[in-house]
Protein backbone atom coordinates (compact mmCIF):
# COMPACT_ATOMS: atom_id res chain seq x y z
CA UNK A 1 0.00 0.00 0.00
CA UNK A 2 1.18 3.68 -0.75
CA UNK A 3 0.55 6.29 2.16
CA UNK A 4 0.89 9.30 1.05
CA UNK A 5 0.71 13.06 3.21
CA UNK A 6 -2.15 15.37 2.25
CA UNK A 7 0.82 17.72 1.20
CA UNK A 8 2.36 15.44 -0.86
CA UNK A 9 -0.68 14.63 -2.55
CA UNK A 10 -1.64 18.18 -3.28
CA UNK A 11 1.21 18.67 -5.44
CA UNK A 12 0.78 15.33 -6.73
CA UNK A 13 -2.52 15.89 -8.44
CA UNK A 14 -2.67 19.79 -8.32
CA UNK A 15 -5.15 19.80 -6.15
CA UNK A 16 -5.20 23.00 -3.33
CA UNK A 17 -7.77 22.92 -0.79
CA UNK A 18 -7.56 26.16 1.18
CA UNK A 19 -10.21 25.42 2.92
CA UNK A 20 -9.60 26.89 6.15
CA UNK A 21 -11.68 24.64 7.68
CA UNK A 22 -10.40 24.69 11.38
CA UNK A 23 -12.82 24.98 13.73
CA UNK A 24 -14.35 22.61 15.95
CA UNK A 25 -17.75 21.36 16.02
CA UNK A 26 -20.27 23.95 18.16
CA UNK A 27 -20.20 22.38 21.31
CA UNK A 28 -24.33 22.38 21.21
CA UNK A 29 -24.07 19.51 18.73
CA UNK A 30 -25.97 16.72 19.82
CA UNK A 31 -24.85 12.56 19.35
CA UNK A 32 -27.24 11.30 16.86
CA UNK A 33 -29.76 9.85 18.92
CA UNK A 34 -29.40 5.65 19.89
CA UNK A 35 -31.32 3.68 22.38
CA UNK A 36 -30.12 4.47 25.61
CA UNK A 37 -26.74 3.01 26.75
CA UNK A 38 -26.14 1.59 23.48
CA UNK A 39 -22.46 2.21 22.58
CA UNK A 40 -21.27 2.11 18.73
CA UNK A 41 -17.79 -0.09 18.76
CA UNK A 42 -17.00 -0.15 14.87
CA UNK A 43 -18.13 2.48 12.31
CA UNK A 44 -17.30 1.14 8.23
CA UNK A 45 -17.89 3.50 5.83
CA UNK A 46 -18.13 3.33 2.04
CA UNK A 47 -17.94 6.66 0.44
CA UNK A 48 -18.38 7.66 -3.24
CA UNK A 49 -15.92 10.14 -4.34
CA UNK A 50 -17.23 13.31 -4.81
CA UNK A 51 -18.19 15.82 -7.58
CA UNK A 52 -16.14 15.76 -10.95
CA UNK A 53 -15.85 16.51 -14.52
CA UNK A 54 -17.62 14.26 -16.72
CA UNK A 55 -16.09 11.24 -17.92
CA UNK A 56 -15.21 11.26 -21.74
CA UNK A 57 -18.74 10.54 -23.06
CA UNK A 58 -20.81 10.43 -20.26
CA UNK A 59 -23.34 12.50 -21.86
CA UNK A 60 -24.52 9.53 -24.44
CA UNK A 61 -27.38 11.83 -25.49
CA UNK A 62 -25.24 15.12 -26.17
CA UNK A 63 -25.58 14.24 -30.08
CA UNK A 64 -29.68 15.33 -29.48
CA UNK A 65 -28.94 18.25 -27.64
CA UNK A 66 -29.18 21.79 -29.01
CA UNK A 67 -25.80 22.72 -28.47
CA UNK A 68 -22.82 21.59 -26.54
CA UNK A 69 -23.21 21.05 -23.09
CA UNK A 70 -21.48 23.28 -20.47
CA UNK A 71 -17.43 24.01 -20.27
CA UNK A 72 -15.34 22.43 -17.41
CA UNK A 73 -12.62 24.06 -15.70
CA UNK A 74 -11.61 21.02 -14.29
CA UNK A 75 -9.88 17.82 -16.70
CA UNK A 76 -12.42 14.97 -17.61
CA UNK A 77 -12.47 12.54 -14.54
CA UNK A 78 -11.13 14.46 -11.98
CA UNK A 79 -12.19 15.61 -8.43
CA UNK A 80 -13.08 19.45 -8.88
CA UNK A 81 -12.20 22.11 -5.82
CA UNK A 82 -16.40 22.55 -5.09
CA UNK A 83 -16.28 19.03 -4.63
CA UNK A 84 -13.11 18.27 -2.35
CA UNK A 85 -14.45 21.37 -0.36
CA UNK A 86 -17.74 19.85 -0.12
CA UNK A 87 -15.79 16.58 1.23
CA UNK A 88 -14.00 18.34 3.60
CA UNK A 89 -17.34 19.90 5.03
CA UNK A 90 -18.92 17.05 5.57
CA UNK A 91 -16.26 14.88 7.24
CA UNK A 92 -15.39 18.13 9.48
CA UNK A 93 -19.33 17.31 10.78
CA UNK A 94 -18.73 13.89 10.67
CA UNK A 95 -15.61 13.75 12.67
CA UNK A 96 -17.00 15.88 15.48
CA UNK A 97 -20.35 13.85 15.79
CA UNK A 98 -17.47 10.70 16.07
CA UNK A 99 -15.64 12.91 18.88
CA UNK A 100 -18.72 12.96 20.55
CA UNK A 101 -19.05 9.22 20.69
CA UNK A 102 -15.73 8.25 21.83
CA UNK A 103 -14.50 6.97 18.28
CA UNK A 104 -11.96 10.02 17.89
CA UNK A 105 -10.02 11.77 20.34
CA UNK A 106 -10.71 14.52 21.70
CA UNK A 107 -7.57 16.17 20.69
CA UNK A 108 -4.88 15.68 19.12
CA UNK A 109 -4.54 13.51 15.57
CA UNK A 110 -5.94 9.64 15.51
CA UNK A 111 -3.90 7.39 15.79
CA UNK A 112 -3.77 4.41 13.07
CA UNK A 113 -6.02 2.44 15.69
CA UNK A 114 -8.39 5.02 15.50
CA UNK A 115 -8.99 5.37 11.91
CA UNK A 116 -7.76 4.24 8.10
CA UNK A 117 -8.27 5.33 4.94
CA UNK A 118 -8.02 3.34 1.91
CA UNK A 119 -8.99 4.53 -1.74
CA UNK A 120 -9.15 2.94 -5.15
CA UNK A 121 -6.29 4.03 -7.12
CA UNK A 122 -7.74 6.56 -9.42
CA UNK A 123 -7.23 10.35 -9.00
CA UNK A 124 -10.73 11.72 -8.02
CA UNK A 125 -10.82 8.54 -4.98
CA UNK A 126 -7.56 9.43 -3.96
CA UNK A 127 -8.10 13.23 -4.14
CA UNK A 128 -11.52 12.11 -2.45
CA UNK A 129 -10.05 10.63 0.45
CA UNK A 130 -7.48 13.85 1.07
CA UNK A 131 -10.21 16.21 1.34
CA UNK A 132 -11.95 13.57 3.53
CA UNK A 133 -8.86 13.44 6.00
CA UNK A 134 -8.77 17.18 5.98
CA UNK A 135 -11.98 17.58 7.70
CA UNK A 136 -11.14 14.52 9.98
CA UNK A 137 -8.05 16.10 11.15
CA UNK A 138 -7.40 19.18 9.93
CA UNK A 139 -3.11 19.89 9.69
CA UNK A 140 -2.65 15.74 10.57
CA UNK A 141 -1.68 14.58 7.03
CA UNK A 142 -3.80 11.69 8.01
CA UNK A 143 -2.26 9.02 5.85
CA UNK A 144 -4.15 7.29 3.03
CA UNK A 145 -3.82 3.96 1.70
CA UNK A 146 -4.03 3.18 -1.95
CA UNK A 147 -2.41 1.00 -4.63
CA UNK A 148 -0.38 2.90 -7.76
CA UNK A 149 -1.79 5.39 -9.30
CA UNK A 150 -3.77 3.21 -12.24
CA UNK A 151 -3.98 -0.10 -10.90
CA UNK A 152 -6.49 -1.91 -10.45
CA UNK A 153 -7.61 -2.82 -6.40
CA UNK A 154 -9.54 -5.80 -6.25
CA UNK A 155 -11.51 -3.96 -3.41
CA UNK A 156 -12.66 -1.49 -5.94
CA UNK A 157 -12.65 -3.41 -8.93
CA UNK A 158 -12.72 -7.09 -8.70
CA UNK A 159 -13.23 -7.81 -12.46
CA UNK A 160 -10.47 -5.26 -14.02
CA UNK A 161 -7.76 -7.12 -11.02
CA UNK A 162 -8.89 -10.49 -12.22
CA UNK A 163 -10.24 -11.90 -8.57
CA UNK A 164 -13.84 -12.13 -10.13
CA UNK A 165 -14.55 -13.44 -13.05
CA UNK A 166 -18.24 -12.78 -15.11
CA UNK A 167 -19.47 -15.69 -17.75
CA UNK A 168 -21.55 -13.07 -20.10
CA UNK A 169 -24.41 -15.39 -20.65
CA UNK A 170 -24.79 -16.52 -17.39
CA UNK A 171 -24.96 -12.65 -16.40
CA UNK A 172 -27.53 -11.40 -19.10
CA UNK A 173 -29.98 -14.37 -17.93
CA UNK A 174 -29.53 -13.24 -14.46
CA UNK A 175 -29.78 -9.83 -15.56
CA UNK A 176 -32.80 -9.79 -17.72
CA UNK A 177 -34.60 -12.06 -15.08
CA UNK A 178 -33.78 -9.25 -12.22
CA UNK A 179 -34.77 -6.20 -14.55
CA UNK A 180 -36.97 -7.29 -16.88
CA UNK A 181 -35.00 -6.67 -19.83
CA UNK A 182 -34.53 -3.54 -21.35
CA UNK A 183 -37.45 -3.06 -23.15
CA UNK A 184 -39.38 -3.52 -19.21
CA UNK A 185 -36.52 -1.17 -18.05
CA UNK A 186 -37.54 1.22 -20.77
CA UNK A 187 -41.31 1.28 -20.09
CA UNK A 188 -40.80 1.65 -16.16
CA UNK A 189 -38.37 4.69 -16.76
CA UNK A 190 -40.62 6.27 -19.36
CA UNK A 191 -41.18 9.36 -17.18
CA UNK A 192 -38.07 9.89 -16.80
CA UNK A 193 -37.05 9.13 -20.32
CA UNK A 194 -39.96 11.90 -21.34
CA UNK A 195 -38.49 14.56 -18.91
CA UNK A 196 -35.00 13.97 -20.15
CA UNK A 197 -36.13 14.26 -23.67
CA UNK A 198 -37.90 17.86 -22.80
CA UNK A 199 -34.02 18.97 -21.42
CA UNK A 200 -32.91 17.83 -24.47
CA UNK A 201 -35.07 19.46 -26.35
CA UNK A 202 -35.67 16.74 -28.83
CA UNK A 203 -39.60 16.31 -28.64
CA UNK A 204 -39.80 19.92 -30.39
CA UNK A 205 -37.91 18.36 -33.42
CA UNK A 206 -38.94 17.65 -37.10
CA UNK A 207 -38.27 14.30 -36.09
CA UNK A 208 -38.78 13.76 -32.25
CA UNK A 209 -36.59 11.40 -29.87
CA UNK A 210 -38.89 8.60 -28.60
CA UNK A 211 -36.28 7.80 -26.09
CA UNK A 212 -38.70 4.97 -24.35
CA UNK A 213 -39.47 3.05 -27.83
CA UNK A 214 -35.25 3.13 -28.54
CA UNK A 215 -34.13 -0.26 -29.20
CA UNK A 216 -32.20 -2.31 -26.36
CA UNK A 217 -31.14 -5.23 -24.95
CA UNK A 218 -28.83 -6.79 -22.43
CA UNK A 219 -26.55 -9.51 -23.59
CA UNK A 220 -22.99 -10.91 -22.73
CA UNK A 221 -20.10 -8.69 -24.15
CA UNK A 222 -18.26 -9.22 -27.06
CA UNK A 223 -15.50 -11.34 -25.30
CA UNK A 224 -17.87 -13.47 -23.02
CA UNK A 225 -16.67 -12.32 -20.13
CA UNK A 226 -18.87 -9.52 -19.15
CA UNK A 227 -22.39 -7.59 -20.38
CA UNK A 228 -23.80 -5.31 -22.95
CA UNK A 229 -26.42 -2.74 -22.27
CA UNK A 230 -27.67 -0.93 -25.51
CA UNK A 231 -30.80 1.49 -25.70
CA UNK A 232 -32.18 4.50 -23.49
CA UNK A 233 -30.84 3.86 -20.71
CA UNK A 234 -27.42 2.79 -21.35
CA UNK A 235 -27.32 6.54 -23.60
CA UNK A 236 -29.29 8.59 -20.87
CA UNK A 237 -27.89 6.90 -17.55
CA UNK A 238 -24.82 9.55 -18.29
CA UNK A 239 -26.36 12.30 -19.21
CA UNK A 240 -28.66 12.35 -16.55
CA UNK A 241 -25.57 12.33 -14.14
CA UNK A 242 -23.49 15.39 -16.26
CA UNK A 243 -26.60 17.19 -15.25
CA UNK A 244 -26.31 16.64 -11.49
CA UNK A 245 -22.74 17.09 -11.44
CA UNK A 246 -22.84 20.47 -13.08
CA UNK A 247 -25.71 21.55 -10.66
CA UNK A 248 -24.04 20.06 -7.79
CA UNK A 249 -20.91 22.10 -9.05
CA UNK A 250 -22.35 24.81 -8.65
CA UNK A 251 -22.89 26.67 -12.32
CA UNK A 252 -25.28 28.94 -13.11
CA UNK A 253 -29.02 27.31 -13.70
CA UNK A 254 -28.82 28.90 -17.28
CA UNK A 255 -26.21 26.53 -17.84
CA UNK A 256 -27.55 23.43 -16.57
CA UNK A 257 -29.30 21.26 -19.62
CA UNK A 258 -29.41 24.78 -21.31
CA UNK A 259 -31.58 26.14 -18.43
CA UNK A 260 -34.42 23.02 -18.57
CA UNK A 261 -32.51 21.01 -16.18
CA UNK A 262 -34.28 22.89 -13.32
CA UNK A 263 -33.55 20.97 -9.56
CA UNK A 264 -36.65 19.01 -9.91
CA UNK A 265 -36.02 18.09 -13.41
CA UNK A 266 -32.59 16.39 -12.36
CA UNK A 267 -34.53 14.85 -9.46
CA UNK A 268 -37.17 13.33 -12.45
CA UNK A 269 -34.16 11.62 -14.79
CA UNK A 270 -32.02 10.45 -11.66
CA UNK A 271 -33.97 7.27 -12.14
CA UNK A 272 -32.28 6.53 -15.37
CA UNK A 273 -28.44 6.93 -13.74
CA UNK A 274 -29.66 4.51 -11.06
CA UNK A 275 -31.33 2.12 -13.52
CA UNK A 276 -27.74 1.56 -14.65
CA UNK A 277 -26.89 -0.32 -11.15
CA UNK A 278 -29.32 -2.76 -11.75
CA UNK A 279 -27.64 -4.50 -14.82
CA UNK A 280 -24.13 -4.21 -13.82
CA UNK A 281 -24.29 -4.22 -10.01
CA UNK A 282 -27.35 -5.24 -8.35
CA UNK A 283 -28.57 -8.75 -9.47
CA UNK A 284 -27.70 -11.55 -7.64
CA UNK A 285 -24.90 -12.32 -9.94
CA UNK A 286 -23.39 -9.35 -10.73
CA UNK A 287 -23.84 -8.19 -7.08
CA UNK A 288 -22.03 -11.16 -5.78
CA UNK A 289 -18.70 -10.24 -8.26
CA UNK A 290 -18.66 -6.78 -7.82
CA UNK A 291 -19.10 -6.21 -4.11
CA UNK A 292 -18.07 -9.26 -3.03
CA UNK A 293 -14.49 -8.06 -1.71
CA UNK A 294 -16.44 -4.91 0.01
CA UNK A 295 -18.44 -7.29 2.00
CA UNK A 296 -15.90 -9.10 3.16
CA UNK A 297 -13.16 -5.81 4.05
CA UNK A 298 -16.45 -4.71 5.65
CA UNK A 299 -16.89 -7.83 8.00
CA UNK A 300 -13.35 -7.63 8.41
CA UNK A 301 -13.34 -3.83 9.36
CA UNK A 302 -16.43 -4.70 11.98
CA UNK A 303 -15.41 -7.98 13.89
CA UNK A 304 -11.70 -8.51 13.45
CA UNK A 305 -9.98 -7.73 16.86
CA UNK A 306 -7.40 -5.84 15.28
CA UNK A 307 -9.07 -3.22 12.93
CA UNK A 308 -9.39 0.30 14.19
CA UNK A 309 -12.78 2.13 15.35
CA UNK A 310 -13.16 3.53 12.42
CA UNK A 311 -12.52 2.11 8.53
CA UNK A 312 -13.24 4.72 5.61
CA UNK A 313 -13.11 3.44 2.34
CA UNK A 314 -13.35 5.35 -0.72
CA UNK A 315 -14.50 4.04 -3.81
CA UNK A 316 -17.62 4.82 -6.85
CA UNK A 317 -21.08 4.63 -6.86
CA UNK A 318 -21.32 1.57 -8.27
CA UNK A 319 -19.24 -0.13 -5.43
CA UNK A 320 -22.27 1.70 -3.37
CA UNK A 321 -24.93 -0.14 -5.65
CA UNK A 322 -23.29 -3.45 -5.06
CA UNK A 323 -22.37 -3.76 -1.29
CA UNK A 324 -26.07 -2.33 -0.62
CA UNK A 325 -27.82 -5.02 -3.12
CA UNK A 326 -25.73 -8.06 -0.88
CA UNK A 327 -26.83 -6.07 2.19
CA UNK A 328 -30.65 -6.28 0.70
CA UNK A 329 -30.69 -2.56 1.85
CA UNK A 330 -31.83 0.95 -0.30
CA UNK A 331 -32.18 4.51 0.06
CA UNK A 332 -33.09 7.58 -1.46
CA UNK A 333 -31.42 11.50 -0.91
CA UNK A 334 -33.29 14.24 -1.36
CA UNK A 335 -33.27 15.42 -4.60
CA UNK A 336 -32.38 12.34 -6.21
CA UNK A 337 -34.33 8.94 -7.40
CA UNK A 338 -34.04 5.86 -5.54
CA UNK A 339 -30.94 4.19 -4.98
CA UNK A 340 -28.96 6.79 -7.00
CA UNK A 341 -25.99 7.43 -5.09
CA UNK A 342 -25.14 10.94 -5.25
CA UNK A 343 -20.75 12.45 -5.35
CA UNK A 344 -19.71 12.15 -1.52
CA UNK A 345 -22.61 10.27 -0.23
CA UNK A 346 -21.53 7.25 2.08
CA UNK A 347 -22.83 3.48 3.20
CA UNK A 348 -22.48 3.40 7.04
CA UNK A 349 -22.19 0.13 8.85
CA UNK A 350 -22.15 0.02 12.82
CA UNK A 351 -21.24 -2.40 14.91
CA UNK A 352 -23.11 -1.32 17.92
CA UNK A 353 -23.36 -3.04 21.70
CA UNK A 354 -26.52 -2.71 24.02
CA UNK A 355 -26.27 -2.52 27.73
CA UNK A 356 -26.99 -6.18 27.85
CA UNK A 357 -23.42 -7.16 25.98
CA UNK A 358 -25.21 -8.48 23.04
CA UNK A 359 -23.87 -6.72 19.68
CA UNK A 360 -26.03 -5.43 16.81
CA UNK A 361 -25.02 -4.31 12.76
CA UNK A 362 -27.02 -1.31 11.72
CA UNK A 363 -26.59 0.58 8.43
CA UNK A 364 -27.05 4.40 7.34
CA UNK A 365 -26.95 6.22 3.94
CA UNK A 366 -25.14 9.46 4.95
CA UNK A 367 -24.77 12.71 2.32
CA UNK A 368 -24.94 15.83 1.99
CA UNK A 369 -28.08 16.98 -0.74
CA UNK A 370 -27.62 18.28 -4.22
CA UNK A 371 -28.96 21.70 -2.47
CA UNK A 372 -26.10 21.56 0.26
CA UNK A 373 -22.53 20.67 -2.22
CA UNK A 374 -24.03 23.06 -4.47
CA UNK A 375 -23.83 25.71 -1.69
CA UNK A 376 -21.18 24.29 0.32
CA UNK A 377 -23.08 24.57 3.58
CA UNK A 378 -21.56 24.65 6.61
CA UNK A 379 -23.26 22.15 9.02
CA UNK A 380 -24.39 22.42 12.30
CA UNK A 381 -27.04 21.03 14.56
CA UNK A 382 -29.71 23.21 12.69
CA UNK A 383 -28.51 21.92 9.32
CA UNK A 384 -27.12 18.73 9.36
CA UNK A 385 -26.28 16.33 6.35
CA UNK A 386 -28.96 14.02 5.04
CA UNK A 387 -29.08 10.74 7.45
CA UNK A 388 -31.78 7.66 6.36
CA UNK A 389 -31.65 4.00 8.50
CA UNK A 390 -31.92 1.61 6.51
CA UNK A 391 -33.67 -1.28 6.60
CA UNK A 392 -30.95 -4.75 6.00
CA UNK A 393 -33.29 -7.59 3.93
CA UNK A 394 -30.54 -9.80 5.10
CA UNK A 395 -32.65 -9.96 8.82
CA UNK A 396 -35.70 -7.75 7.63
CA UNK A 397 -35.00 -5.53 9.84
CA UNK A 398 -32.75 -2.24 11.27
CA UNK A 399 -30.60 -3.47 14.05
CA UNK A 400 -29.71 -7.21 12.73
CA UNK A 401 -27.93 -9.35 15.61
CA UNK A 402 -24.35 -9.46 14.72
CA UNK A 403 -23.97 -13.12 14.33
CA UNK A 404 -27.13 -13.25 12.03
CA UNK A 405 -25.32 -10.54 9.77
CA UNK A 406 -22.08 -12.10 9.49
CA UNK A 407 -23.27 -15.52 8.86
CA UNK A 408 -26.28 -14.22 6.25
CA UNK A 409 -23.67 -11.85 4.62
CA UNK A 410 -20.89 -14.66 4.27
CA UNK A 411 -23.90 -16.93 2.96
CA UNK A 412 -24.36 -14.38 -0.06
CA UNK A 413 -20.37 -14.31 -1.54
CA UNK A 414 -18.90 -16.81 -3.57
CA UNK A 415 -17.32 -19.54 -1.45
CA UNK A 416 -13.30 -19.04 -2.39
CA UNK A 417 -11.05 -15.90 -1.22
CA UNK A 418 -10.73 -15.43 -4.97
CA UNK A 419 -14.26 -14.38 -5.30
CA UNK A 420 -14.54 -16.78 -8.58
Amino acid sequence: MIAQPFARRLRLFGLTLAIGLQAALPAQAKAPSKPAGERIERLVLLYRHGVRAPLPGEAGLADLAPAPMADWSTAPTLLTLHGAEALTLLARWQAGQWRHLGLLPAHGCPSPRDLTLHANATERTIASAHALAEGLAPGCDLPVEHKPLGQHDALFEPMEAGTATVDGQQAAQDVNRYTGGAPAMAARQAPALSVMERILGCDKTPKPCHLSTMPGAISASADGHGLSLTGPIDKASGTAQVFLLEYMEGMPLAHIGWGRATPQAIAQVSPLHAALFDVFDRSPYMARRSGGELARQALTALFAPDQPRLTLLIGHDNNIAALTSLLGAGFQVPGLGRNDPPPGGALELALVRRPDGTAFVKAFYVAATPDQVRHLTHFNPRHRPYEQALTLGLCARTACPAATFRQRLTARLLPTVTNR
